[in-house]
């Protein structure tokens, strides 16, 4: 039986325009599935709230990414569940690669074999 490997990215004081640009926040998603040698499959699902704010979600044969923002308060949430493990130092890359994609800080949580 596969166990699934959940990692949570909780984001802070980020900047709020990088936080609501769909380009900046799915490139931020797209190097954190390319780091842990996942594949997409299909198009992200993508919704874009009014007045800020975006959802996106990467379907991956792994299973999935996805990030939630909020601009107004400078915050993301970012899960990955997957079944297979990321190569070593995958977590520290990650919450590095999004502090610097939002210009915030990044608090990392592992939830293996969730």
């Amino acid at each position: 039986m596969h166990r699934n490997h959940v990692y949570v990215f909780d984001v802070a004081s980020a900047r709020p325009a990088l936080l609501d640009d769909l380009d900046v926040v799915r490139t931020a998603l797209t190097g954190l599935v390319a780091d842990a040698g996942l594949h997409p499959v299909g198009s992200d699902a993508v919704h874009r709230f009014a007045p800020q704010g975006l959802s996106v979600a990467i379907l991956l044969a792994e299973s999935h990414v996805a990030v939630h923002t909020w601009p107004e308060h400078g915050t993301a949430y970012v899960t990955l569940t997957t079944c297979r493990r990321p190569p070593a130092g995958f977590v520290e890359r990650t919450r590095a690669a999004l502090a610097d994609a939002w210009h915030g800080t990044v608090l990392a949580r592992t939830m293996a074999d969730a």
